[in-house]
């Protein structure tokens, strides 16, 4: 038997390329794939890392308009100096609106379950009854220059009434409100300024 060389040629010409193919081109094309998926990680982290570090100034803004939205909350405040702030812009308020302060008295502080007194919460509720009497525009723009005065205090509605209307007067409204001053519930060191 005699060896056709041409068809041997081809017959080893296809193995040589069939192990190239195996051993050789497989392997690179195995890791390319590979290294693509990589690339293409990369570049979404990139592009993520992109957008957060595009959003840096406007958080920095925000957290600036925080800060001083918190300043003005003054919730580190000791609690007197807390009740004398707002008593002051109740008196305030009182004079610029046109409005009466009939009352102003301290509420009472709801008792904690003894589950509840373990962990204390970190905001504390000082709570005031306040009566104002005046005309309803004036009572309404009080309301809303107390909101505006101090973030500290919620204010609601309990209850509004006709007064008793003076002769020659306009019609005077009553109106009750429920004042919940809040502060940090730790009480801030008292510092004594007094001479000994």
């Amino acid at each position: 038997m005699s060896v056709d060389v041409p068809r041997a040629s081809a017959f080893a010409v296809v193995v040589i390329a069939l192990a190239g193919y195996t051993f050789v081109f497989r392997p690179l094309e195995t890791s390319a794939g590979d290294l693509y998926a990589q690339i293409d990680a990369a570049r979404t982290d990139l592009d993520r890392s992109t957008a957060m570090a595009q959003r840096i100034p406007t958080l920095e803004r925000e957290r600036s308009a925080l800060a001083t939205e918190l300043a003005h909350l003054h919730t580190g405040d000791r609690r007197a100096t807390a009740v004398d702030r707002l008593l002051r812009t109740v008196a305030g308020v009182s004079a610029h609106d046109g409005v009466a302060v009939e009352a102003v008295t301290a509420g009472v502080t709801p008792q904690l379950t003894p589950a509840a007194a373990a962990t204390p919460p970190p905001i504390e509720e000082v709570p005031f009854d306040l009566t104002l009497r005046g005309p309803y525009g004036d009572i309404i723009r009080a309301v809303r220059d107390l909101n505006d005065a101090d973030g500290t205090a919620r204010i609601t509605v309990t209850s509004l009434s006709n007064a008793e209307r003076r002769p020659g007067g306009s019609p005077q409204l009553n109106a009750a409100f429920h004042v919940l001053l809040l502060r940090e519930a730790q009480e801030p060191p008292h510092h004594d300024v007094r001479p000994r």
